[in-house]
């Protein structure tokens, strides 16, 4: 039965992709650090998500300071695990040194493609855009600034989708925090009202500290469509956030593991288990108005009553 229903959701769900579906329930290792309060709640909602999929049973070891490779090889032999889900920069090296036996899937990071499977907190493109056209349906025209070592593999999604909603895409590439900044300048020497909108994206690239407020600003002044990836920037002023929905990253983590079972091809996706912001001020502001059908698909709606 629980086979049965694995295969069935995935087939019914196509999370991720349909041609993955797994044929059987596999046994999956969950690595996550000890930090702090808030990232176990995290993790624990991640690991939730990933035993809600009906393919997969997991076990779970918490890393430490003093976990070691042989500590996590014997739970690797002792529960017959078939591939490793690992959350955060701080399992990503010691679960790497499995990857040559089994498949190691990565998540509850930011991701670059250096060979390695996972799915980045970096959001979607498709979703990003799909909620630019419910949310500021007015935008033709979207800018943003992305270093090419973190952010060119986005940029290549992004560029893609953008066609499929008659978007374009200005993507200034930046090397360095200070060509980040002056990016953005000539940036805001072009975006000009609600036909234009700027992209804030999870890059290391991007001064978040001293160019948030300018770009806000300028904004606001300008009546121009400010997104990210980052619900605090839509609680200051911008018009909408995707962020992590970290249940259903959980499920695709589980089905991504699934696929990469037996494959040796790494895979890295966008995170498209999103949750969305919006700021109704700066929408009423933009002279944009929403129906309480649209309100309800609101995660977070800003000012907070």
């Amino acid at each position: 039965m629980i086979r049965f229903i694995g295969i069935l959701l995935i087939v019914v769900l196509g999370m991720i992709s349909p041609a993955g579906a797994a044929e059987s329930s596999a046994k999956l290792l969950i690595l996550f650090p000890k930090l702090n309060a808030a990232y176990d709640r995290v993790y624990a909602e991640i690991v939730a998500g990933v035993n809600s999929h009906d393919g997969v049973l997991s076990r779970t070891l918490t890393l430490t300071e003093s976990t070691g490779k042989e500590e996590i090889q014997q739970q690797i032999d002792a529960d017959d695990i078939d591939a490793v889900i690992a959350l955060g920069h701080s399992s990503y090296d010691i679960a790497q040194q499995f990857s040559d036996q089994l498949p190691v899937i990565h998540g509850g990071m930011i991701m670059t493609p250096k060979g390695q499977s996972g799915i980045s907190l970096a959001g979607s493109p498709a979703k990003f855009f799909s909620y630019l056209e419910i949310i500021a349906p007015t935008v033709k025209r979207v800018f943003t600034v992305y270093s090419e070592e973190n952010s060119g593999w986005l940029i290549q999604l992004a560029r893609e989708e953008a066609k499929k909603y008659d978007i374009a895409l200005i993507a200034l590439a930046a090397t360095d925090i200070r060509d980040a900044a002056h990016r953005f300048r000539d940036i805001l020497q072009q975006a000009r009202g609600p036909s234009d909108g700027i992209w804030l994206l999870l890059d290391k690239v991007l001064p978040d500290q001293t160019i948030l407020p300018i770009v806000l600003e300028a904004a606001w002044k300008r009546n121009v469509v400010l997104f990210s990836n980052n619900p605090s920037h839509t609680r200051r002023g911008a018009l909408f956030a995707l962020f992590p929905d970290h249940y259903q990253m959980g499920y695709s983590l589980a089905e991504l593991g699934l696929q990469q079972i037996g494959r040796r091809q790494a895979v890295l996706l966008p995170l498209s288990s999103l949750k969305v912001s919006v700021n109704e001020r700066t929408a009423s502001h933009l002279g944009l108005r929403y129906s309480s059908d649209q309100r309800e698909h609101f995660d977070i709606i800003y000012p907070l009553k």
